[in-house]
């Protein structure tokens, strides 16, 4: 079985974390549930949806959640709505999926300040320039489908320490086998250790014991 971090198509072949909207209330998998930052000025109608669904033992993960400096509102409403996520996550004991769109130092911020407990997990990792501070920060690190045409990327693969890997599919509807491929290709590992290194670090992070 492979596992898919974080996806927005259900999968039935694989073990796949599916981001829900937060007014999306029908669950049939494993999924992750929060407010986006680019909904975050909708927090008074949805905080509570979010806080009921993610004590559901099918919720893995509180995300995608995070700041964005190019699309959503002010970010110091985002700031506001992303602590009060955080603090939700630590509360429940659920690691973060992490949306950082050109506010890492923000973010970093924020973690410096709350001091969560609970694992972050940074989706579709593909900013290449800040990759020693994200693991100097302590985050998982979660690959897409960048990894097909992001060079820097692919150069720079072999410094992610394996436990701190995860993979995903994100929006692209592709077949998370696909990324297991090139990730076993160019970090020259056989696609069985990279299974099992996947599979680790997922239930790690996500399972950790959890009946789900």
């Amino acid at each position: 079985m492979l596992y898919n971090s974080h996806s927005h198509f259900y999968d039935l072949n694989h073990c796949t974390i599916v981001n829900k909207s937060d007014d999306n209330v029908y669950i049939d998998s494993y999924f992750s549930i929060g407010i986006h930052p680019w909904n975050a000025n909708k927090i008074e109608d949805n905080f509570f949806t979010v806080e009921h669904l993610a004590m559901n033992k099918k919720c893995l993960a509180i995300g995608e959640i995070g700041l964005d400096k190019l699309k959503g509102p002010d970010i110091s409403i985002q700031k506001k709505v992303f602590e009060s996520q955080v603090l939700l996550s630590e509360k429940l004991k659920l690691p973060v999926i992490l949306h950082c769109v050109k506010s890492w130092n923000e973010i970093s911020m924020i973690k410096q300040k709350l001091k969560p407990i609970q694992t972050w997990v940074y989706h579709g990792f593909n900013k290449v320039g800040i990759l020693d501070e994200v693991i100097k920060t302590g985050l998982m690190i979660s690959i897409g489908a960048s990894i097909f045409t992001n060079l820097q990327l692919q150069n720079l693969l072999v410094k992610i320490p394996n436990n701190r890997l995860l993979l995903e599919t994100d929006d692209a509807n592709i077949d998370i086998y696909t990324i297991y491929e090139k990730v076993s290709e160019i970090k020259k590992i056989p696609l069985s250790e990279l299974e099992v290194i996947i599979e680790e670090n997922f239930n790690r992070i996500f399972i950790n014991g959890k009946v789900a």
